[in-house]
């Protein structure tokens, strides 16, 4: 058998014993890992991401079932792609400016800020 990992944090599971328990945990993130999800008849691609024709319908595929068909699949997990929330994080700060360089605000830039938006939504900056 190939080594396999928990299908949420990716941590190798060395020590778990094969056929998995039903409440079986990943030492890592204490995730179950008799689901669907560790399966190798896991597929989003089909009618209830199950490839095996005669298993019963399980509806929360990240929670521990009863699925006797379960096969421990080596390559479920997936490092997560974070290349789209990085670089959405940098264009934030290149618009906002990066949080970690402003200092505290002075209270004329405030003022000026304050006055600026009064004047954005109609109101006049000297009735404050």
């Amino acid at each position: 058998m190939n080594p396999f990992y928990c299908w949420k944090c990716g941590e190798q599971l060395l020590d778990e014993p094969l056929p998995l328990a039903r409440l079986a945990e990943c030492p890592g993130c204490r995730s179950q890992l008799h689901v669907c999800r560790m399966c190798e008849f896991f597929d989003t691609a089909v009618a209830d991401s199950c490839r095996e024709p005669v298993a019963d319908r399980v509806l929360e595929k990240e929670r521990a079932n009863f699925c006797g068909y379960l096969r421990i699949s080596s390559r479920k997990w997936v490092a997560p792609d974070t290349s789209t929330s990085d670089q959405a994080r940098q264009d934030l700060d290149a618009l906002f400016g990066a949080s970690s360089d402003s200092g505290p605000t002075s209270a004329s830039a405030q003022s000026n800020e304050l006055d600026d938006l009064n004047r954005l939504f109609g109101a006049d900056p000297e009735e404050n």
